[in-house]
């Protein structure tokens, strides 16, 4: 059986369909508000760990786009953003080190690590956005 070229192009889109990589978790509603501790409290253990992990990747692109605005600010907000980045690298790495531990819980203490992890995520959150405050509002 020999196929036609567009019947060769409809089976190589479903195919490469097949091997795309999944959309990950959106960490904000329809208005724009991130997840709340309530909504990660009620995801199943790999829907909380893609959620976790897309927050880490946005924290990293907005941290990197608060580094270059200071940058252009220069001054006072350049020495702002200097005085918090090390914390906020800090606290980043609590979060990493602590979705590990959840990552790796039995299930018994899953529930427990699941909250230490949005505790310690959820801080990191505030602590970015009073970063971004301090460094911006010059």
């Amino acid at each position: 059986m020999q196929l036609s070229i567009p019947s060769l192009i409809l089976v190589a889109c479903v195919v490469s369909a097949c091997k795309s990589e999944p959309t990950p978790v959106t960490l904000r509603d329809s208005q724009g508000n991130f997840v709340t501790t309530a909504d990660y409290e009620s995801m199943d253990r790999a829907e909380f760990i893609r959620s976790i992990e897309a927050g880490l990747a946005d924290f990293d692109q907005q941290l990197g786009e608060l580094r270059t605005r200071a940058n252009e600010l220069g001054g006072e907000s350049l020495k702002e953003f200097a005085e918090c980045e090390g914390d906020l690298r800090d606290e980043r790495t609590a979060v990493v080190n602590q979705l590990t531990i959840a990552r790796n819980a039995l299930d018994d203490k899953w529930p427990e690590e699941r909250s230490e992890t949005v505790d310690v995520y959820m801080d990191l959150r505030e602590d970015l956005a009073d970063a971004q405050k301090d460094v911006l509002d010059r």
